[in-house]
């Protein structure tokens, strides 16, 4: 079953007087419960992509269809309903607010929703245990090694029961086995509750262990693979 479809994504950005032009005509079709690797050298449209896939910008052109729904018409309330509901964000950098516990960052996306305070709390414990935080609930950032803010930012994105999650670079602020921990979990996330994952990579051996690799080359997708999942 196809839960998103971009046909014929274009994304342009205007520099001075010039429109430069990212995405130069992007098909890509993810089924649910896949897990997608995209590749691709700096400046080739993949954070780009990711940005339209999560809603967080609009493509220039082309049609993108959510769980076949078309979302060219749908308003900014609807898409940030989709984005707190149906998307789990994790980045680079972990994104993590430096005054708040791992437990209140867990929660922001569940104050957005409007829960109470209680089902915050009992929701975002829930989802640090999954990682295997639990402990570290009452910790800040700072108090956290690199590979365990993360998590924590894992834990956040599980925080909304999202249908996909997108990660930009989630193990390149991490050394080797730390970003393998972190591989793990993604795998482990995917094959246990079947959450269609969309990792951007510039490492081949964290792209190798995912069952698609889609290469980006110039704005376009250059190559769509489905390869057999590779041991950790």
């Amino acid at each position: 079953m196809s839960l998103f479809k971009l046909e014929n994504i274009r994304k342009s950005f205007a520099l001075g007087p010039v429109q430069v032009e990212v995405l130069k005509g992007v098909n890509l079709e993810v089924e649910a419960g896949e897990l997608v690797s995209i590749m691709g050298t700096s400046g080739c449209g993949k954070s780009t992509l990711m940005n339209v896939i999560g809603f967080l910008d609009q493509p220039t052109s082309g049609r993108y269809l959510l769980e076949g729904r078309e979302t060219s018409s749908l308003t900014d309330e609807e898409l940030s309903t989709i984005r707190n509901k149906k998307i789990g964000f994790v980045f680079q950098q972990f994104n993590l607010l430096s005054r708040l516990t791992a437990l209140e960052n867990v929660c922001l996306p569940l104050i957005y929703r409007g829960l109470n305070e209680r089902e915050q709390h009992r929701i975002a414990r829930e989802m640090l245990a999954q990682v295997g935080m639990d402990e570290r609930a009452g910790h800040k950032p700072t108090e956290l090694s690199g590979g365990q803010q993360q998590r924590v930012a894992i834990a956040r994105a599980l925080a909304g029961s999202p249908s996909i999650i997108l990660a930009d670079e989630p193990t390149g602020a991490l050394d080797t086995r730390v970003g393998q921990d972190i591989m793990n979990l993604f795998l482990e996330l995917n094959s246990d509750k079947n959450i269609t994952t969309i990792l951007i990579t510039h490492d081949p051996n964290i792209a190798a262990q995912c069952r698609r690799v889609v290469r980006m080359k110039d704005g376009k997708v250059a190559q769509s693979a489905d390869q057999a999942r590779g041991a950790p």
